[in-house]
């Protein structure tokens, strides 16, 4: 049975960083037992952004000095370059991503705190 599950994942951050929810994500999928489908990742606080990466320490060097650079000033810009959300297909239960891609959450709002992650499922669950 087709069927849309949508909930709030809270993501604890310091104001400035990019941190992995690929398993967090992989983590609710199972939970939810998520079939065959695609699931939609959103970060609706300003400030805020979900992209799809290589997760690797140089590419994360690079994107923190493109970050301080730009991002002082125009993070609107940077929210429209890499966008608030991502939709990805699930199949057999598993993110179809491609080797190497993460999911990652990254904040530039500069505000310490708890931030809200939106994860929707559409498709065949158990």
């Amino acid at each position: 049975m087709i069927d849309i599950l949508i909930d709030k994942l809270i993501i604890n951050s310091n104001g400035y960083t990019a941190i992995d929810i690929t398993d967090t994500i992989t983590d609710w999928l199972r939970k939810n037992k998520a079939k065959r489908g695609f699931v939609t990742i959103n970060a609706p606080r300003k400030g805020c952004i979900v992209t799809l990466i290589e997760y690797e320490s140089n590419l994360l060097s690079d994107l923190e000095e493109f970050l301080a650079r730009y991002g002082e000033k125009k993070k609107i810009v940077l929210e429209g370059l890499f966008g608030k959300s991502i939709v990805l297909p699930v199949v057999d239960g598993a993110i179809d991503a491609g080797v190497f891609k993460r999911i990652v959450f990254i904040d530039i709002s500069e505000e310490e705190g708890p931030k809200e992650v939106l994860v929707g499922f559409e498709g065949v669950h158990d």
